[in-house]
């Protein structure tokens, strides 16, 4: 989310897939039947993970950096497929659900793309994991999340839902149609060629206490809080709701990080989303972005997730 809104204003200061998704057409390249990698994993910056010096959008085509720590790498570990390399790992940091122009960005598309040429779905493939959504979060080339920096750095009024809608663009929440109209054709596809996968939506991880107004960011390890933000928190609120309902008219799966990592919000007393330079190992983490530990304990809760049977 542009480094959670460049870290809080510094503190408060359908495309066609392949040649045709809806109905894929097999190629002597992407046939159904191929072998395909166990674990295949899309996703944005949440997902790679990022530090301070990779926390920029890669165009498509430039090849993505993720940390060794990141979720998807501690899953592939945790299971047994990152020394065999049986993972297939697309992600990157800015990457969108969905960009106008979206050949010069990362998109779920494109990753899709990528991982079908690397011959990633086939009929080995256990399961696909998907987390996209809050880079989409704030309307067409972030024009409304850009608008509420000069309400994030309002220190005595606040940025609530009212002034974000008078001063500036009122905040565009995510919603479960963005993720069905953006991601239909790309289960259609993996469903063709995966057809053995499991195709989950991950959510995130919980961001703030569910029902505060207010958002927090440490610098150095101190927090800093602004109450009455509820321009942010009405976002945040629909980034956990928005994919969850949208896996059910997917007819795919959902895991929910939140759950995974409640009560380690930015606001909480011991965060598992990283501040300005947070002392430790994640001291060069990009701000608003999970932890060590909350990477580990999303893979973790994604490993006992798909060890248990499917949900029907």
């Amino acid at each position: 989310m542009r480094s959670l809104i460049t870290a809080a204003a510094m503190v408060f200061g359908s495309a066609v897939l392949l040649s045709g998704l809806t109905a894929p057409a097999a190629t002597a390249d992407t046939a159904p039947g191929q072998p395909g990698k166990s674990l295949v994993v899309m996703g944005d910056s949440n997902t790679a993970n990022a530090t301070w010096a990779t926390m920029q959008p890669q165009p498509a085509g430039v090849p993505c950096q993720r940390l060794d720590t990141s979720w998807p790498t501690q899953l592939a570990q945790r299971m047994g497929l990152w020394d065999s390399k049986d993972i297939e790992d697309v992600s990157c940091v800015g990457s969108y659900m969905y960009r106008h122009g979206e050949d010069n960005f990362w998109t779920a598309l494109t990753q899709a793309r990528q991982a079908a040429a690397s011959g990633a779905f086939g009929d080995r493939t256990k399961a696909v994991l998907m987390q996209f959504g809050l880079n989409d979060a704030w309307g067409e080339n972030h024009r409304a999340q850009d608008a509420l920096a000069p309400c994030l750095v309002n220190v005595v009024r606040g940025c609530s839902t009212a002034d974000a809608a008078t001063t500036a663009y009122p905040p565009t929440l995510l919603t479960a149609q963005l993720y069905v109209d953006k991601l239909r054709d790309i289960v259609t596809y993996i469903r063709y060629y995966a057809p053995n996968a499991r195709i989950v939506l991950v959510g995130y991880q919980e961001m703030h206490t569910p029902g505060d107004d207010t958002i927090c960011m440490s610098v150095l390890g101190a927090p800093v809080a602004l109450p009455r933000a509820s321009a942010v928190t009405d976002v945040f609120d629909s980034v956990q709701q928005a994919p969850r309902a949208a896996a059910t008219e997917l007819g795919i799966e959902y895991f929910d990080s939140a759950a995974a990592t409640a009560g380690h919000g930015l606001c909480s007393p011991d965060p598992w989303l990283n501040g300005i330079f947070t002392p430790g190992p994640d001291f060069f983490g990009q701000p608003g972005h999970p932890t060590v530990e909350g990477d580990a304990a999303v893979s973790r809760g994604l490993q006992e997730y798909l060890a248990a049977p499917a949900p029907r």
